[in-house]
């Protein structure tokens, strides 16, 4: 089982997030910006260094978080992960005037990120990853 922390950034009815691709390079959904959770790190101090390497600022929680179960498949193997969602405020107010940038993982690989309006998610017009918060952000 593995612990994650996601960041949930709205702003305007709309949601940052990060672009999920499959194997192949082709986009399969989004994801809110986070990661895992290292040893003896707790979900905040893990969210606030997965928002600081993905966009560079810091951040304020502003509620308690919404902790939800994530069991999947990928690759025909099973995943197992406890989530914990908090709603945020980023330091940096520039980010919320941009509506689709590029960020950079510490491999160097690419991702888009972008600010996708929450109804398309509740349409499944987008799909979100985990698809078990899509319900929970309606709730926040």
């Amino acid at each position: 089982m593995r612990g994650k922390v996601i960041g949930l950034a709205k702003h305007e009815n709309r949601l940052l997030v990060c672009e999920v691709l499959n194997d192949d390079g082709v986009l399969k959904g989004w994801g809110p910006i986070g990661g895992g959770i290292e040893f003896g790190e707790s979900a905040e101090e893990a969210l606030k260094r997965e928002i600081y390497e993905e966009l560079g600022c810091n951040l304020v929680i502003t509620g308690e978080p919404i902790v939800c179960e994530n069991i999947f498949e990928h690759h025909g193997i099973k995943g197992h992960e406890i989530i914990f969602a908090f709603l945020i405020k980023l330091s940096d107010e520039t980010i919320y005037t941009i509506n689709r940038f590029q960020i950079y993982e510490d491999r160097g690989s690419a991702h888009w990120v972008e600010w996708i309006p929450l109804d398309r998610f509740e349409r499944s017009e987008a799909i979100l990853f985990p698809s078990i918060i899509v319900d929970k952000i309606a709730e926040i």
